[in-house]
């Protein structure tokens, strides 16, 4: 497991597979979990307040209510002080990293800010173009 830090708030990385990993992210001050998996590690990621939506990292857009309950869940999260969130998929590469640069966006982050403050913290990430618009286009609408 790796923990990828863009804000000091908010991370992304790999799955929890172990309980040592729920050791090292408790010790980081993680209090919230976005899992992206739908994974057999469910008794570790019960150790955090937590949402499971598990896609696969298929390239394929996702539907408004992936955006909405991520969005609420973060949201919801970032309004206790002492709150850290940590957005998990399999490697920490592509699906976390490009809900990362949501959440980023979604606070007021630019594009070109978000993507480098995503790219900065992890520079093998890759924010799927598929995944930004769907993300973009569930922001824009927010704003009407």
């Amino acid at each position: 497991m790796q923990a990828f830090f863009v804000t000091k708030r908010l991370a992304f990385g790999s799955e929890i597979t172990t309980w040592r990993s729920v050791e090292q992210l408790q010790a980081l001050g993680i209090t919230h979990v976005v899992n992206l998996l739908s994974n057999e590690h469910r008794k570790k990621i019960l150790q955090f307040k937590n949402v499971r939506l598990s896609f696969r990292d298929d390239m394929k857009p996702r539907p408004r209510w992936f955006y909405r309950h991520a969005l609420r869940f973060y949201n919801r999260a970032m309004r206790k002080p002492n709150s850290k969130v940590f957005v998990m998929c399999r490697l920490g590469i592509c699906r976390s990293a490009s809900l990362t640069y949501f959440f980023l966006r979604a606070t007021g982050y630019g594009y070109a800010k978000a993507e480098n403050t995503v790219l900065r913290a992890r520079s093998c990430a890759k924010i799927r173009r598929c995944y930004r618009e769907c993300g973009e286009t569930f922001l824009k609408r927010l704003e009407k």
